[in-house]
């Protein structure tokens, strides 16, 4: 079902709209109709009551739209983090893990990183977990990188991993992280701990300037590892790029390949990647704020390149650098002063990328991006070729002010085709979310990752896409059909989300039924001594984090992963109410 915030109020109340998306609701109460484009009045109190009356005389048609997802603790993966040190953001999680990946050929093994440095390998039966490599070679540590960036921002440090898809003689694949230039020591990668990487030939790349400066540089490398049948990485690695970033937020960050690329596809070993802002796009200067619209930057965008030089050779063209192609099918390819990696733009963290395919017709493939909002929206975008969502212009499907309020959209909509700090060709018409929660208790901070199933042990949850928010730890589902319908170009449709239970196996065998992750993570935080009075770190809305990502192994199963606790949990059971 997809809803028009601008239907008569008879009939939005007798859709299970307001009801299902209880944090937009919230919003409502909160910040006033006037708020919600299609309402041009300010409600009087009258009309709080009217709407807080009609979301609770419909309670009984959400509670037939929720689900419960039972869950059980699958690995507890080492603590990198303190317990002790509870009130910053990083040092506070007892495990910054991030990704989980299967090793490739279908193995018995998964692949987890921490950003606080190690890659590990966590056998599936005896759920072993040794380090693979390590990526922390700050001081005292033995890693490979001497200026890993770890102090600030909840994505530095060692972000993300990626397998090649044509891993299967030897094992390529990709990964990120984040350097602090300022300080001290090589940029090269340190072997001392881990002999088996031979560094013959590894040179660095020059960092892709990104104005006005920048203090940090996200670093994409290529490993193809030789003998995949060890636990340790005995091979080679090579510089992909690597990209100046203004802050230590929002960096770059999330990569994934087409699932239904096959050889000789166009899109075969093609690599998307999601590179935040920099948090360029919430500052005062009016030019540094314009970034994410400027289409001779890399921040704010998502990229399409071919990390492969010898792949695609006669379809694309070599990068700046030489280490990598770009596909002469790109959208910005011909535009002068563009980069023509960019595939999508205005975006303000994209921080996961995740596909649906057609189950039918393998050509049929969408692109989803969770983008972390500002201050007023969380967002799911469905990724075109070319298209602009809007930020910093525009934040879920409100105008956002230079203060960085937001607030209804102009009469027109069009904004700039932003070439440089002053160069412009045209305009367009902003691409909006097709879901979007606010910064309420029942919504939350930041959007977690997502996914539509195509699993096969929980039917329940097929054609659903399950989300979360990272710091709340609060769960959602919408229907995936609902999300293409609201995809329609018009800002104010969105899928209606309906909240989900959880139903915790807990390990001493009982069962106990919660209405988000936070009060599971919080126990597991304590029981492994944990001692912030709830969950550790800072958050506007949670106050704590429970920091929580979905994530989906290669048969398409459902897992949460917490670094608050530091614990993969696996979804066992998924029950309609």
């Amino acid at each position: 079902m997809t809803v028009r915030p601008n239907d008569t109020m008879d009939s939005v109340f007798r859709k299970s709209f307001w009801v299902e998306t209880t944090r937009t609701a919230e919003v409502l109460l909160l910040r006033g109709l006037e708020s919600t484009p299609g309402f041009g009045v300010r409600p009087t109190r009258l009309a709080r009551i009217m709407l807080a009356a009609a979301y609770f005389s419909c309670a009984g048609a959400a509670w037939a739209q929720q689900l419960t997802l039972e869950i059980r603790d699958y690995a507890t993966l080492p603590i990198t983090g303190s317990a002790e040190r509870f009130k910053t953001n990083v040092a506070s999680l007892l495990a910054r893990i991030n990704y989980l990946r299967d090793e490739p050929g279908g193995g018995k093994r998964f692949f987890v990183n921490d950003l606080n440095g190690p890659l590990y390998i966590l056998d599936k039966e005896t759920r072993k977990v040794t380090t693979y490599l390590d990526f922390n070679g700050r001081e005292g540590n033995g890693g490979l990188f001497h200026k890993l960036r770890l102090e600030n921002g909840q994505a530095n440090g060692f972000i993300n991993f990626l397998f090649d898809p044509d891993s299967v003689h030897s094992v390529k694949f990709y990964t990120i992280h984040l350097e602090d230039p300022s300080l001290a020591g090589s940029n090269m990668p340190d072997n001392t701990n881990f002999p088996g990487l031979k560094l013959d030939g590894y040179t660095t790349t020059p960092a892709i300037v990104t104005p006005p400066s920048h203090r940090s540089e996200g670093v994409l490398i290529e490993w193809t590892d030789t003998d995949t049948s060890n636990s340790t990485f005995e091979g080679t690695a090579r510089e992909v790029l690597r990209l100046g970033l203004n802050t230590y937020s929002h960096p770059l960050g999330e990569m994934t390949f087409n699932p239904a690329a096959r050889p000789g596809d166009a899109d075969w070993r093609v690599m998307y990647v999601a590179c935040g802002d920099s948090a360029a796009g919430e500052q005062r200067d009016p030019v540094m704020r314009l970034s994410p619209q400027r289409l001779d930057l890399l921040i704010g965008k998502i990229w399409r390149i071919i990390p492969d030089p010898n792949e695609h050779a006669n379809s694309s063209t070599p990068s700046e650098n030489g280490r990598y192609r770009i596909p002469n099918d790109n959208p910005f390819v011909n535009m002068e002063g563009a980069r023509k990696e960019i595939w999508a733009y205005g975006l303000r963290n994209p921080n996961r990328l995740t596909w649906y395919v057609d189950p039918v017709d393998r050509s049929k493939v969408t692109l989803m991006a969770n983008v972390v909002g500002l201050n007023t929206w969380e967002m799911v975008d469905i990724i075109h070729k070319g298209a602009n969502y809007g930020y910093s212009l525009r934040e879920g499907n409100e105008l956002l002010k230079s203060d960085n309020s937001t607030g209804p959209l102009p009469a027109d909509d069009h904004i700039p085709v932003q070439i440089s700090g002053t160069a412009t060709n045209g305009s367009v018409l902003p691409t909006y979310p097709v879901i979007q929660y606010g910064h309420v208790k029942e919504g939350g901070d930041a959007i977690s990752s997502g996914y539509v199933y195509q699993g096969k042990t929980l039917p329940a949850l097929r054609g659903k896409y399950i989300f979360g928010d990272i710091t709340t730890g609060n769960l959602w589902y919408a229907d995936f059909r609902d999300m293409l319908a609201a995809d329609d170009g018009d800002p104010k449709t969105m899928a209606a989300i309906h909240s989900v239970k959880i139903l915790w196996d807990r390990p001493d065998g009982s069962k106990e039924l919660y209405s988000s992750m936070a009060p599971i993570t919080a126990a597991a935080y304590h029981s492994r001594g944990g001692q912030a009075e709830t969950l550790p770190g800072r958050a506007r809305i949670s106050g704590g984090r429970s920091d929580i990502h979905l994530l989906i192994d290669d048969a398409g199963e459902l897992y949460v992963m917490s670094k608050s606790d530091g614990v993969i949990r696996v979804v066992v059971a998924a029950t309609p109410n």
